[in-house]
């Protein structure tokens, strides 16, 4: 399925990034030998670009270089500005919108093995193999700002790499120097438990699903599938299975010519008038106006649906 995300830019080379089906965010280091990607990421507000629920093997960094992003991380919702940066373990289920305005990110990608394996096995592995430490929000100071403004114009350069480990270098000590451990073990495995919920509801979509249903598949009852998905979305099990339908519908309007009438059905919606009521209270327009203010394909098929 092609993606929606915010358009990125890593070293001059325009991309978008996508997830596999088990939601994990693909990659694209600098070097197979240096296990660091950086790049821009541009929101358009008006669109509704945003990038739903997903995770990545290794660590990310984030900061906002112009607008607001709302987060949302295993729970938590906070709006993230130039003020702040967000670190990001790994294997932690989170997605971003934009707040009220076109967006730009500078991402930060890497694994823990850039450091050296001495101070990776006695400091570093002990954070983030702790499982109450998910992400951390970091007050930036005035000279850590302007070092960021620079990497948004990043040239894959090998002496750049030392600037990056030095400031890398300089987030870890503060974190380590600030965290503290957690007093609930348990939510570890919550947290595996919802992944498997939401793999079950991204792979079954476009059937008939019900909340028993997927109660039923991950052995727990009704009540309890939605107190997670209240907590981990701040949705319903039932509003969250009809926004990521319109996600996916979202992604098809765009990228492809299909008619609205197929993804409709295509998504998981009996009635297309239900379908166009939905979209357009999601997105502000109905799917062809949207499509034809935002689609990327040239030669776009009739469809008697407005």
């Amino acid at each position: 399925m092609n993606s929606s995300f915010p358009k990125s830019n890593q070293a001059g080379l325009e991309f978008v990034i996508s997830t596999t089906e088990e939601l994990q965010e693909n990659i694209m280091f600098l070097s197979t030998d240096f296990p660091i990607a950086m790049f821009t990421q541009s929101y358009r507000h008006g669109a509704s670009d945003h990038i739903p629920f997903h995770w990545h093997d290794g660590l990310q960094i984030t900061w906002v270089s112009e607008g607001a992003l709302e987060h949302r991380i295993n729970g938590d919702t906070f709006h993230l500005t130039g003020d702040k940066l967000l670190f990001i373990n790994s294997h932690q289920l989170h997605s971003s919108k934009t707040v009220h305005q076109d967006t730009r990110t500078l991402c930060i990608n890497f694994s823990p093995d850039i450091f050296h394996p001495k101070i990776l096995k006695s400091l570093i592995l002990p954070l983030l193999e702790n499982s109450s430490f998910p992400y951390a929000l970091l007050p930036l100071k005035p000279y850590q700002i302007t070092l960021l403004k620079k990497y948004l114009n990043w040239k894959n350069e090998p002496l750049g790499y030392f600037s990056v480990i030095n400031f890398l270098s300089q987030v870890f000590e503060i974190m380590l120097n600030e965290f503290e451990e957690s007093k609930d073990p348990s939510n570890y495995e919550e947290m595996k438990l919802f992944h498997t919920v939401l793999d079950y509801v991204h792979s079954q979509y476009a059937e008939q699903l019900t909340v028993k249903q997927v109660a039923d598949y991950v052995l727990i009852n009704k009540n309890r599938l939605t107190a997670l998905f209240k907590k981990y979305t701040n949705m319903s099990p039932i509003k969250y299975l009809n926004e990521y339908r319109l996600y996916v519908a979202k992604n098809m309007i765009i990228h492809t010519d299909k008619p609205i009438s197929e993804i409709s059905a295509d998504v998981g919606y009996n009635q297309i008038s239900h379908f166009i009521k939905q979209f357009r209270d999601s997105y502000g327009l109905p799917p062809l106006k949207y499509r034809n203010k935002y689609g990327e394909t040239q030669n776009l098929s009739k469809d008697r649906y407005l």
